[in-house]
């Protein structure tokens, strides 16, 4: 009896995580291709960014604290935790590292276009 009420907690946990995760993936979707529709609201999309990305680095650190400190003396970890905190964190960097770029890629743009509005 024990075990299945562990089951469903553990469950339970894992639905919650994923929820969150699935919330914070919708938050920076449009920062896949910032489009000229985006810039009519910007600051409504640095805070919603903001949001995403603080929320993903909060279930990165979750897992990894998961990871690297385990509840119980002398439990091992599985690997495939391992390997999965390893690609989320590969995935969170690439996709801050994207969004750096589009940014100043969007910046140089418009101070081009400004440049020459100017002259």
């Amino acid at each position: 009896m024990s075990t299945l009420s562990i089951s469903k907690d553990k469950i339970q946990r894992s639905a919650i995580t994923a929820a969150v995760l699935l919330f914070a993936v919708w938050l920076v979707s449009p920062f896949i291709k910032i489009g000229p529709e985006d810039y009519a609201h910007p600051q409504l999309n640095v805070y919603r960014l903001s949001l995403g990305i603080l929320i993903l680095l909060s279930i990165l650190g979750k897992l990894a604290f998961d990871i690297f400190f385990p509840q119980g003396i002398a439990r091992k970890v599985s690997t495939m935790k391992s390997v999965v905190l390893l690609i989320y964190a590969f995935l969170i960097l690439v996709f801050i590292l994207y969004i750096i770029v589009q940014a100043a890629s969007l910046y140089l743009q418009t101070s081009d276009r400004l440049d020459q509005l100017l002259n």
